[in-house]
């Protein structure tokens, strides 16, 4: 099969982007859509911050993530500690405040603290020994006390990190050596099994990752492959098409629907995100919203085992806007094979058929961990390559070189259905019948190279 698009076979794509992308503007259906999903986005941040637990901070008489209000800090060690940086280093401190005592007229002693502190407040007393050459911390509290001791503990913490910072920092350590004497570590205890097994796989974060990009893609494809066949068939029942394809190529007039329907789609969802955006902005001056955050640290996604950096986001979008083409040039094919607008739904459901194949195939297959056959398997095979690919390069199952080829075998089916789209899509728009299937297309197909070949 000789397969080789030409410049004309795009001649109109512009005419038609711009025609359908001003009845999607407009349509008040779709205008409803949008002001609903806005409104879902804009809500979503203060729902699910309330939901988690996230309590307000706009009033300093209100409940703190800490619990404590201020934390009045008696220091005799001679090392001066940075207190106004604790509450840009911890969220659960954020609105606490730490009152160096110096600063205050007041008498501070262990005999009368009871009667200068609130109930959520804390006195710290940092102390040197000079005889022990070592240091001590104590902290105070009410019996009728407001807060955790968990929260009295990471106050301690924290002061003992400040002061021995200072420690340092009199001895002229660079920041780098600071940072490497006051970093944390962590401590792990295994079987000798489990050891020698290797390190164990994250199966929340690559559930979590798997899921997020799929979901993405379900709804990005769901979204579009509706529009698409819906547009489609209208036209198709509507004879709007018969006068366009007087100055439109057959493949321009897809291809001119899939851009419009991508600058839409795209758009929405960049409208939602900074619509989110916004949200959590706003949320965040009157409520708690590191919940959120500390939901999304506990799924692991973020884990340092994943490949997440910048690139990542350019390697999502290049996959989605892959797996969009693929899915659009089916719905457009499958839809111009209906005649009226009743074929819509089972159109529609053909097209969700096999996007849910690829979705169910990545989400199930991300349990078997790193299998490398399974993995290569997934991420080549066109159906599923959208879903999985992206997401297997992420969680490490595959090297950039399989994502690459993932990418050029699907960029190689794409090309094969617009050269589909470019022979058989002007037969397929005058087609009254029933709702034609894959058979019939590869009979368009050889139809239109004989009459090919007789022509010349």
């Amino acid at each position: 099969m000789h397969m080789k698009l030409s410049k004309s076979d795009f001649n109109g794509t512009g005419k038609v982007y711009r025609f359908t992308l001003a009845q999607m503007v407009k349509g008040k259906a779709n205008i409803i859509t949008m002001l609903v999903f806005f409104l879902f986005a804009a809500l979503s941040i203060p729902i699910m911050t309330l939901v988690m637990g996230g309590e307000k901070t706009a009033s300093s008489d209100e409940t703190l993530a800490s619990g404590i209000t201020a934390v009045y800090v008696r220091n005799d060690t001679g090392y001066e500690l940075d207190l106004g940086s604790i509450q840009k280093r911890n969220e659960i401190f954020a609105y606490t405040e730490f009152v160096d005592t110096d600063t205050m007229d007041i008498e501070w002693s262990e005999d009368t603290y009871e009667s200068l502190i609130k109930s959520a407040e804390v006195y710290v007393h940092l102390q040197k020994d000079v005889e022990k050459m070592c240091f001590s911390i104590g902290a105070y509290t009410l019996e009728d006390k407001t807060f955790s001791d968990e929260a009295v503990d990471s106050c301690i913490s924290i002061l003992s990190g400040l002061l021995d910072e200072a420690r340092y920092i009199q001895q002229n350590a660079r920041p780098e050596q600071i940072a490497v004497l006051t970093g944390s570590y962590e401590t792990n205890t295994q079987k000798v099994s489990e050891y020698l097994e290797g390190e164990k796989d994250d199966f929340d974060a690559r559930l979590g990752v798997q899921m997020i990009y799929s979901m993405a893609l379900l709804f990005l494809c769901t979204f579009a492959s509706t529009y698409i066949i819906q547009k489609v068939i209208e036209e198709k029942a509507s004879k709007l098409v018969e006068l366009l394809m007087v100055s439109v190529s057959p493949l321009a007039m897809l291809v001119g629907k899939i851009l419009a329907v991508m600058t839409y789609i795209f758009g929405l969802i960049a409208g939602l995100a900074a619509a989110t955006g916004l949200s959590y902005m706003i949320t965040g001056q009157i409520m708690d919203t590191s919940v959120l955050r500390q939901q999304i640290a506990s799924t692991g996604i973020l884990g340092g085992t994943l490949r997440v950096s910048p690139v990542t986001a350019l390697i999502l979008v290049v996959s989605l806007l892959l797996g969009y083409l693929q899915v659009s040039l089916i719905s457009g094919l499958i839809g111009t094979g209906c005649s009226s607008t009743e074929d819509v739904e089972p159109a529609n459901l053909t097209v969700v058929l096999i996007i849910m194949a690829g979705y169910m195939t990545g989400t199930i297959t991300v349990g078997f961990g790193g299998n490398p056959a399974l993995a290569a398997l997934v991420s080549l095979c066109p159906v599923t390559s959208m879903f999985c690919a992206p997401a297997r390069y992420i969680v490490g199952d595959i090297g950039f070189g399989m994502l690459a080829f993932s990418w050029a075998l699907q960029l190689a089916v794409i090309m094969g259905l617009a050269y589909v789209c470019a022979r058989i899509y002007r037969a397929l728009m005058m087609y009254r019948g029933n709702r034609m299937k894959f058979g019939g297309w590869i009979k368009l197909l050889r139809q239109n190279r004989v009459k090919e070949a007789e022509s010349r």
